[in-house]
């Protein structure tokens, strides 16, 4: 296995040839050259490098972990006690229990599984051992006959099963130090190694352990633990002479899904999450179960569309699913970090250092190495999925939001027949060459082709930026120049474009676009904007004026602190009331008195306090011609009480705003 000479400087002399073994076993094990160099930077950024210090070390797969730990268990040579260590999340504990504990109980006369989480004594855990070998085991009556005699009536009342803690916490220590020596031809599979609660407990743990299995009589002791947890790695080197790190392979994970998830998987998608799995070599089985657990939903909403390419976009989605759960279950990649990676070329920041880059990057710390390498390691995560991932979907993925109801646009879903989505969304390389030819076609045509329906503003640029990066990237041939200058007329005609209002899905997919993007979208934007804005508020007036419960949502989510009544006309909203449920009108005015009373006011809702003045004239001058009846009380109370108390309230943020101006 050759390594970088950059990665080397952190091997403590004379060790070289032992690490380039045990590296040479990881890389055979599945681990990629990137996952080794970020395994050997954390291990330099905690000046430690156990691994080293083990007499025999294997890297294995589970199944041939089974017969190598039931082996070293089994040597005579040794100890009969093995450290099972792995990653969060690798599989442990359900390896141990459904694969070693079988086989230990064929092999000894008992075999029993102990967690250690909760455990805050040396005598808690001897308890445990106790109460295992004796009261738990095919011969518990015979043993709790024999330890009665010595604990008296402790058990009266209890039978043997709820007395099994009792008797074992009641016993003296002399006792319960003569039973701990009798155990014989016993296994226990002991986890959890690394949430005992102190480090002092951890080795008092370990010492009860070898103690067990050097001076009992065929004893073994497997232990599972997590080791980059435990702070002192010496004690681990003082009881192990054999660890066994767990990884599973992809066709493992891969079966751990079909067994849990086969009903949601068919067979594209199954070979769509075993290539990320085997591309991102991904051995966590809970990153795994909880990618799963997140496309599970978005499928279910995926097959109640029509028009959707069902097929195609389910694969991308399982793809980058299991891509963003990576990022961030393994290397902590943020929401933030994730779009980044996402939106970039996959040529950007890979320019050849420069030589003073190359001088400042010798002088980096083992911990500015891990930072990069971190940061590399979330790049290829979000590279290698399919397409450009969208932020909505981070978003989901990392429970910040709920799955978004307008599903197509937020995950960029693939439409039967259109092609051009297979550009907006980056997912190219899954199609034939006349495919992508079509594509290719589509986008010319929608970017330059004259229309009858406008383009969305925001779409059309997406298309461009991809178009752009096809052409510098040489994926297709075209002149660069010759494009942006027909680009360039397209936006200066206002008519192409439906004008759309911003949101953080298209912000994010243009943040890193391409210069020559950035610089027509620069001089479109603010135009799209303004017609945007005019449009929504339009929209805006024909809901108030249908009814209040129309446009509340939209009101309170967005003007809660911005003006917007002052865009209505005082006498065609005193007229609207006509139509209006009794009960808006009642919650339109609540919403006026309420609206003024902070101090501060003035600020920022001005622009609405003649609006008011002039809703509350008009009512009062309608009111008298009225007939009585529901409405006319209901329109009586919203002037006389809510629109008064409102216009009180503009008065007196009026003359605090006079007296700090004198």
């Amino acid at each position: 296995m050759d390594l970088s000479p950059q990665y080397m400087g952190v091997l403590v002399g004379g060790l070289e040839q032992e690490f380039l073994h045990v590296l040479s076993l990881k890389c055979r094990s599945g681990f990629s050259r990137e996952a080794v160099t970020f395994w050997l930077l954390k291990t330099e950024a905690a000046k430690d490098m156990p691994v080293l210090s083990f007499s025999r070390s294997y890297f294995c797969m589970s199944k041939s972990a089974v017969q190598q730990i039931i082996d070293n268990l089994k040597d005579d040579s040794f100890p009969s006690i093995q450290l099972l260590t792995g990653k969060w999340g690798c599989g442990k504990t359900h390896f141990a229990k459904l694969k070693i504990v079988p086989i230990l109980e064929k092999d000894y006369e008992q075999a029993h599984y102990i967690s250690l989480y909760g455990v805050s004594s040396l005598d808690d855990f001897r308890d445990k051992i106790v109460s295992l070998s004796y009261f738990n085991s095919k011969n518990s009556i015979n043993s709790y006959s024999m330890v009665k005699n010595v604990v008296g009536n402790v058990a009266k009342g209890f039978g043997d099963k709820g007395a099994t803690l009792a008797i074992a916490n009641s016993l003296a220590k002399p006792m319960k130090h003569k039973l701990l020596s009798k155990i014989s031809h016993c296994a226990f599979v002991i986890d959890d190694l690394e949430r005992v609660s102190s480090q002092a407990l951890t080795s008092e743990v370990l010492g009860e352990c070898l103690n067990l299995v050097e001076n009992n009589v065929n004893v073994a002791i497997l232990v599972l633990a997590n080791e980059e947890h435990i702070e002192d790695k010496s004690i681990l080197e003082k009881t192990f002479n054999d660890k066994t790190v767990l990884a599973a392979s992809p066709a493992e994970i891969i079966a751990v899904i079909r067994e849990q998830y086969g009903r949601h998987l068919d067979d594209v998608t199954t070979a769509s999450a075993k290539r990320i799995i085997s591309d991102l070599e991904i051995s966590n089985y809970r990153i795994v179960l909880r990618a799963m657990q997140r496309f599970v939903p978005i499928k279910a909403q995926i097959e109640k569309i029509q028009g959707v390419d069902k097929e195609t976009a389910l694969s991308n989605v399982i793809n980058q699913v299991f891509a963003i759960t990576y990022a961030h279950y393994e290397y902590g990649a943020s929401f933030n970090e994730i779009c980044k990676e996402s939106t970039r070329g996959p040529l950007d920041g890979m320019e050849a250092p420069s030589s003073g880059e190359r001088a400042a990057e010798k002088e980096e710390t083992p911990k500015d190495k891990l930072a990069r390498v971190r940061l590399e390691s979330i790049r290829r995560s979000i590279q290698g999925s399919t397409g450009n991932v969208p932020p909505a979907l981070v978003s989901y993925c990392l429970n910040i939001t709920p799955i978004p109801i307008e599903l197509v646009e937020a995950f960029n879903l693939p439409l039967k027949g259109k092609l051009l989505d297979r550009i907006k969304s980056f997912s190219i390389y899954n199609l034939s060459d006349s495919q992508f030819e079509q594509a290719i076609m589509e986008a010319k045509e929608f970017l330059f082709g004259n229309t009858a329906e406008p383009k969305h503003f925001y779409e059309w640029f997406v298309v461009l930026d991809s178009y752009f990066f096809f052409i510098e990237n040489m994926y297709i041939q075209e002149d660069i120049n010759d494009e942006y200058e027909k680009a360039k007329a397209v936006i200066e005609t206002l008519k192409s474009f439906q004008p759309a209002s911003s949101n953080r899905s298209y912000e994010m997919h243009l943040r890193n676009r391409h210069p020559k993007v950035h610089k027509l979208y620069k001089i479109a934007k603010p135009l799209n904007d303004e017609l945007a804005i005019d449009i929504k508020q339009r929209t805006l007036k024909k809901e108030f004026l249908a009814s209040w419960s129309t446009a509340s949502n939209e009101i309170f989510q967005k003007y809660e602190t911005k003006p917007f009544l002052h865009l209505f006309d005082a006498e065609e909203t005193c007229q609207a009331f006509e139509n209006w449920k009794l009960a808006d009108i009642i919650v339109f005015g609540q919403f006026i008195e309420n609206r003024y009373v902070v101090g501060n006011v003035r600020e920022y809702l001005e622009d609405e306090f003649e609006f008011v003045r002039q809703l509350k004239a008009y009512l009062e001058l309608k009111i008298p011609s009225m007939s009585a009846s529901r409405l006319k009380g209901c329109v009586n109370l919203l002037a006389t009480d809510y629109l008064e108390k409102g216009v009180k309230c503009i008065e007196k943020a009026e003359s605090y705003s006079r007296v700090e101006n004198r």
